[in-house]
């Protein structure tokens, strides 16, 4: 017998994974797995019958326990079935995400995506989990919208520490658009916006120790959002941040070269 043989038997039934699953927590007569499980007589029968060929369960006094191949092959079907299960959660977001291939993968958070009938629930995810009492934000978005920025003045109002990255077409835009809200930025000492050339492809917000990931359509529209407290995620988040913002200038030093109506 190959292993994709023993594999293949395994999870050709449901009933086996949970006489696999019943035996690792405690040895059982085939009576005690029929009432312990939803597998059939026959089931339960065929999956003793086919553990104990492979050596997974020896039968001592008409009770069933599991070998220390048993236990193996236990502890490894639960990781994969947890891969798979977090490949299975993540997958749309990875599809669009277009760093997918440099995240720290598998990590643990909330995913929310698009749909043809609630197209705006990664954007309602996004703001409904913004903590609103963060001591710090860091972030940069390619695409500027009037709620993202009209939430600016209340993190700033709030003493929360800002600093942010635009590209020079976002700040541009910003500046004509929103010139009350960026005066304000430019004027407060916790806020610092920096403007870099390169134009910025997904979205990032890191509050606290929480990180958000965004990606977008080709249209400008929010296709997924991430929500995760994972450590490792936060640490690469952060290095990507700094990258990003590195070789910016100042939106003090950019907003001369644009002009704008100053709401002062």
């Amino acid at each position: 017998m190959d292993a994709r043989e023993g594999v293949a038997f395994l999870t050709g039934s449901e009933g086996r994974v949970a006489v696999l699953r019943r035996l690792a927590e405690t040895p059982c007569r085939p009576c005690e797995l029929r009432e312990r499980t939803e597998a059939s007589r026959t089931a339960i029968h065929r999956a003793l019958t086919g553990f104990e060929e492979r050596g997974w369960v020896r039968k001592d006094d008409n009770r069933y326990a599991l070998t220390a191949a048993g236990r193996h092959v236990h502890e490894q079907y639960e990781e994969l079935a947890a891969a798979v299960e977090t490949g299975d959660r993540f997958s749309e977001f990875l599809t669009t995400f277009p760093r997918a291939d440099d995240l720290p993968f598998p990590f643990d958070g909330e995913v929310r995506v698009a749909t043809p009938t609630e197209p705006q629930a990664p954007r309602t995810f996004f703001h409904d989990r913004l903590p609103a009492d963060a001591d710090r934000f860091r972030g940069f978005t390619p695409v500027l919208t009037q709620r993202l920025v009209e939430s600016l003045e209340p993190t700033v109002e709030a003493g929360t520490e800002v600093e942010l990255v635009y590209d020079e077409s976002y700040a541009r835009q910003a500046l004509q658009s929103y010139p009350e809200t960026m005066e304000l930025a430019m004027r407060t000492d916790s806020v610092a916006v920096h403007v870099v050339p390169a134009s910025i492809e997904a979205g990032l917000a890191l509050v606290d120790s929480e990180v958000f990931l965004k990606a977008y359509g080709s249209r400008g529209d929010l296709r997924a959002c991430l929500h995760s407290t994972d450590e490792r995620l936060h640490g690469w988040a952060s290095d990507w941040f700094e990258q990003v913002r590195s070789g910016s200038r100042s939106l003090e030093r950019f907003a001369p070269e644009t002009p704008y109506c100053s709401g002062g």
